[in-house]
């Protein structure tokens, strides 16, 4: 893993990156698939569960894989726009590094928690020329082929965050509070997971993004596991906190496995 700096403006922030060395023994490299993660953590940090092996189980289905550390409450920003234009910032950015192998027509978005409101909000706003110029008056010149959204906060009027004041730091702006209100034809297929049982995000957020791709016809995929605590990561001992039992979960641990053939259905990934 490797750190990157890129700036925003005046605003610096950083890239953890994941990319596959060239194999020596082939004589024509490939252009493999990327992967953009964004972290839960209620917008307070960023989850090292869903950095890391999130990443590493990309590179072992032969993808490059980037953690965003986006923006997140501090004395100076709220999250939004900036955590968009930072987005919008590494996708350019993957375009100065073609050296690395990069298919940049098969990058993908993943989010986890509130990294899925970003990824959310990006694919509802930023994809969506009137909208996106408003705050990033910059060409987008890489575009994400598809989504991937993790037990995702989608709508901060649903039961997440349970204090206005909290959703007044993540942006005062209501405009950004809503990612399904902003989304439009222009958005890109989507894989959803969550839970029913989640006690801190409602799983309505998952249901209402899904019926509005719906409405408007862009494909995606769904699954709703029957339990599970939120914050499941990849809910198996890799991602464990040591001693909490509820970040186990063998039939929750099934997404992983859905998600890679959702992927390969994309022809983000061989299917063989």
């Amino acid at each position: 893993m490797q750190k990157q700096e890129l700036v925003y403006q005046e605003t610096k922030f950083t890239l953890d990156t994941y990319f596959l060395d060239p194999i020596a023994d082939y004589e024509t490299q490939i252009e493999r698939p990327l992967v953009i993660i964004c972290p839960g953590g209620a917008f307070k940090f960023q989850s090292d569960r869903e950095a890391q092996p999130i990443a590493l189980k990309f590179n072992a289905e032969g993808m490059h894989a980037v953690v965003l550390h986006y923006q997140l409450i501090d004395g100076q920003h709220s999250v939004y726009p900036l955590a968009l234009q930072e987005l919008a910032t590494t996708l350019n950015w993957l375009k100065t590094q073609q050296a690395k192998h990069i298919n940049l027509k098969k990058v993908i978005l993943i989010g986890f928690s509130a990294g899925s409101h970003v990824v959310a909000d990006f694919n509802s706003i930023m994809l969506d020329p009137e909208q996106r110029e408003k705050i990033y008056p910059a060409e987008l010149e890489v575009e994400p082929a598809a989504n991937i959204l993790g037990y995702p906060v989608i709508d901060m009027t649903l039961g997440w965050p349970r204090e206005e004041e909290w959703a007044m730091k993540i942006s005062p702006d209501l405009y950004y509070w809503q990612a399904q209100e902003h989304l439009t034809k222009n958005g890109k297929p989507t894989f959803i997971w969550q839970t029913v049982t989640d006690a801190t995000v409602p799983v309505m957020n998952a249901i209402i993004y899904a019926q509005k791709m719906d409405m408007l016809g862009i494909p995606y995929e769904m699954h709703l596991f029957g339990s599970g605590s939120h914050g499941l990561s990849l809910a198996t001992y890799v991602t464990q906190n040591p001693g909490q039992e509820d970040n186990l979960n063998i039939y929750d641990a099934e997404w992983w496995k859905l998600c890679v053939n959702w992927l390969k259905l994309q022809e983000v990934l061989p299917k063989f």
